[in-house]
């Protein structure tokens, strides 16, 4: 369902900006102001925003600021599909040559826009991927935690944050990430919907493009910061939605990705009894008193991930599915 647009369908709109979104309506504004307040020209780019379902007061808050939008921005909204859904809609929406996906807890730099810009302009080819950067924002608290997350647990930058080619598609994160329109439809890729969850829906879209010759770029001046501030506590949950995301994977791409079924012998079933314990007492050290406790952060991380994973396993057998 189409709630409001502003501005006219122009063929001068270069970037389309695809933000999905669900029951984050106060990050969400800011967000949207960021990209409001980008130095880039306001006819050159559009926002569309994809509700995937909110329940918080996202719709109100998105119809009340569209008619004062500097920019050409659209809002669509849709019943609960999941993330890959969202994108997929922004992508059939889009009229930009390039769409740039940025997540809703992603406030945007003044210069990003321009940067992906530019770059797209600079290696004028449309199977140019380009990734921006994306570090935790200076306006919230970071914690032990929050900090070991971001050394390759959930983006993985170091590895290759003096290079500009990447060559391994693992690194295809959405949450500021931009590439051509006309790749995408020529080749009629989309993101797959089978995953439920936002993870490793951008990884396996990743690998089919590369099929197709992408070619991925980092502009580490395309910065992005993650207004997102969580727990141990709260990131175990996200972690058994990565699992279960993991074996859909791994069904997908059998060749890259394999999961096993997690050891059950009456020990480590035991030992993993307690994990709910450890992970409520680790968390409060990390938040509360800022202990680091690095080497327990990968142990709990990896249980999570593994129950995801044997979830959707177990799902698979009973559906007779091997």
């Amino acid at each position: 369902m189409v709630y409001g647009v502003k501005g006219s369908d122009v063929g001068s709109i270069y970037i389309s900006v695809v933000v999905p979104t669900f029951n984050r309506k106060e990050v969400l504004k800011k967000c949207i102001q960021a990209l409001f307040d980008q130095d880039l020209d306001k006819s050159d780019y559009e926002i569309i925003v994809i509700d995937d379902g909110s329940s918080d007061g996202s719709r109100e808050m998105l119809k009340s600021i569209i008619d004062k939008a500097p920019c050409k921005m659209a809002y669509f909204c849709h019943s609960r599909k999941g993330p890959a859904a969202a994108r997929n809609a922004g992508i059939r929406h889009a009229i930009g040559r390039i769409i740039l996906f940025i997540d809703d807890d992603i406030i945007t730099v003044p210069g990003l826009l321009r940067e992906h810009g530019d770059w797209h302009r600079r290696y004028a080819r449309d199977n140019i991927a380009v990734l921006g950067y994306v570090t935790w924002s200076p306006e919230i608290k970071v914690t032990p935690f929050m900090r070991w997350l971001e050394e390759g647990t959930q983006f993985d930058y170091r590895q290759f944050y003096d290079k500009i080619d990447i060559d391994n598609p693992r690194y295809f994160y959405s949450a500021n990430l931009s590439l051509s329109r006309k790749f995408l439809l020529e080749n009629n890729v989309f993101f797959s919907e089978d995953f439920p969850y936002a993870a490793c829906e951008d990884t396996e879209l990743s690998y089919r493009l590369k099929e197709f010759g992408m070619d991925l770029k980092f502009n580490k001046e395309a910065i992005g910061y993650h207004y997102n501030p969580t727990s141990l506590l709260t990131y175990s949950k996200r972690m058994s939605y990565v699992g279960t995301s993991i074996a859909i994977l791994s069904q997908k791409l059998p060749e890259y990705f394999s999961v096993n079924k997690s050891d059950t012998t009456p020990l480590k079933r035991w030992v993993k009894s307690l994990y709910p314990i450890i992970t409520a007492a680790v968390s409060f050290l990390d938040y509360y008193l800022g202990i680091e406790l690095k080497p327990l952060y990968g142990k709990i991380m990896d249980y999570y991930r593994d129950v995801g994973i044997e979830k959707e396993l177990s799902k698979r057998r009973l559906n007779g599915v091997s």
